[in-house]
């Protein structure tokens, strides 16, 4: 599949048409020219045909990563995710803009963010909800010894990306679950902030 495309759209010098990103049974094709994008999404789906498989319309998104279109009667709002991150690009000055590489760097106007998607979130909430959930009435070393690992590994997972905002926010909501854990198990006590 990654070789079709390439086939139908190479290289032009030191200009790539079209870029193909996968892991496992997931992909992503990015290009700058929405023709490009419905040609590949239309040559996939028919050299999957013959072996069974189908392009998932739920799964499949067009769109731009700095500015909303309408694509099929609806707007599609910028960015998509991919792997448990959000891929988007932000309009910005020319203090803070991106640049081209090479020599004859030039501005860019914008730049982008990589950072753990909504969704990503929302999973490793509900993980460690429940994670608490079965520790009511365990020790709290054993609560810890559990919690440790799954946000650390989160953690790691994301360190290398924009995530400070969302580890702060996580943070904030993990000390709220656990003070609801010590207010369950001890009773209300003062608490100062």
């Amino acid at each position: 599949m990654e070789r079709l495309v390439k086939e139908m759209y190479p290289n032009k010098g030191t200009t790539t048409q079209v870029n193909f990103i996968r892991y496992a049974d997931d992909f992503v094709v990015i290009s700058k020219d929405l023709k490009i994008i419905e040609q590949c999404q239309t040559a996939i789906s028919e050299w999957l045909e013959p072996v069974g498989l189908e392009i998932k319309p739920e799964k499949t998104r067009i769109c731009n990563t700095l500015n909303p279109i309408e694509y099929n009667g609806k707007i599609e709002e910028p960015g998509f995710n991919f792997r448990g991150f959000n891929i988007r690009q932000y309009p910005v000055g020319k203090y803070k803009s991106g640049k081209t590489g090479g020599r004859g760097s030039r501005l860019i106007g914008h730049k982008t963010h990589i950072k753990p998607s909504n969704k990503a979130v929302k999973a490793q909430i509900e993980v460690i909800k429940g994670v608490i959930k079965q520790h009511k009435t365990a020790p709290q070393p054993a609560l810890i010894s559990r919690l440790n690992p799954i946000i650390r590994g989160w953690s790691n997972y994301y360190s290398g990306v924009v995530s400070t905002e969302t580890f702060n926010k996580l943070d904030h909501i993990v000390w709220k679950m656990l003070r609801a854990w010590t207010v369950s198990r001890c009773g209300k006590a003062n608490h100062e902030k």
